[in-house]
């Protein structure tokens, strides 16, 4: 019977042992789970980055420790908001194309995109590194950011419908005064530029009384593609004037504030905001600088614009095309008014 006994008490000291040390490993992991989500807190992304210092000002009067615990949640439930659903760049000729894609390609060279798309093969870079190059359709794995060189309403509603059920999409998208397209792709095509373009074929012979009527035939085809798209944008699109983002640095400034909060709101930092309407007031026109749209291929290695054209007329050449939308056939000059009316503008012969 003793020795009965001394065999319970050796069970009972082994029992006791175990439980203190799984207890004390217990404690030990959560020490060490509770360090690393400190640190992870600690190291924000750079969407992420100043999120932490807004977070202490809202903070009132909490302790520390539960500023530390709300820092790891936020940090355990944060997501790259690039992976989180499809986004559209969509522009028209001569609405603003290379302004809007470079405007971007400041945005998305900040936010790190290393992979996007394009349609029909038009349209240069929209990030400095990695893949760009490469037709949207003929992708066989899922490209988030996707550039639309001329925008019509079916891509648009294509995308929507893909995308229902997969986080969705956002887009930006520029629209433009569709008589002073008509004027500046003229200006634009008159000189040369885009050789293999149809809407320049014999341009360069035309004079503005004969050239300008003709380029607004041309042109009916792009402004009723984009005027659809307007149509069809809300709500995931924004639309962007061409008038305003060029109109002054307030307007610039505005509408890239604007753009970055319907695309990301809050799930990018005040600070990554300010960084990146710092980065793209380099292609604001009012401010002298020479951003990606002063330079072949977005380096500073040569002029005129990215693709190796000059995107922009000068003022006397603009007003002496201008002077000729008169000319342009009553049938012409009537639906022209029309997709002004839907755009927003006031039908008629722009007088700038």
């Amino acid at each position: 019977s003793c020795s009965w006994l001394k065999s319970i008490e050796k069970a009972q000291q082994s029992v006791e042992q175990t439980l203190l040390y799984l207890l004390s490993m217990t404690w030990l992991l959560q020490v060490a789970f509770f360090a690393a989500a400190y640190a992870a807190a600690a190291s924000p992304s750079q969407w992420q980055e100043g999120a932490a210092a807004e977070s202490c000002e809202n903070d009132g009067g909490q302790g520390l420790f539960q500023k530390s615990l709300g820092r790891v949640g936020r940090s355990m439930q944060h997501e790259n908001p690039m992976e989180k659903r499809v986004y559209l760049i969509c522009t028209a000729h001569k609405a603003g194309t290379e302004l809007m894609r470079n405007i971007f390609h400041w945005i998305f060279d900040l936010m790190d995109v290393k992979e996007t798309c394009r349609f029909d093969d038009t349209g240069g870079k929209i990030i400095s590194n990695g893949t760009w190059k490469q037709n949207c359709p003929d992708v066989d794995h899922p490209v988030n950011v996707r550039f639309h060189n001329h925008i019509s309403s079916p891509i648009i509603e294509s995308i929507r419908a893909e995308t229902a059920k997969k986080g969705g999409f956002k887009g930006v998208m520029t629209i433009r005064n569709p008589l002073e397209m008509v004027v500046s792709s003229y200006c634009y095509h008159h000189r040369g530029a885009e050789p293999w373009n149809a809407l320049g074929d014999n341009m360069t012979d035309l004079a503005p009384k004969e050239g300008v009527p003709e380029m607004a035939r041309r042109m009916l085809l792009t402004v009723r593609n984009m005027t659809h798209a307007f149509q069809a944008a809300k709500p995931e699109v924004y639309v962007s004037h061409y008038e305003r983002i060029t109109g002054s640095s307030a307007g610039f400034n505005q509408t890239i504030k604007e753009i970055l909060d319907f695309l990301w709101g809050d799930e990018i930092s005040h600070d990554l905001k300010q960084r990146a309407l710092d980065a793209t007031v380099h292609e604001d026109l009012h401010r002298g600088e020479e951003g990606f749209s002063f330079h072949v291929d977005g380096t500073a290695d040569g002029k005129m614009g990215n693709d190796g054209v000059n995107h922009t007329s000068d003022e006397q050449e603009l007003d002496e095309a201008r002077a000729h939308l008169s000319l342009l056939d009553q049938d012409v000059m009537e639906e022209y008014k029309r997709f002004q009316q839907i755009l927003g503008y006031a039908p008629g012969i722009p007088t700038k």
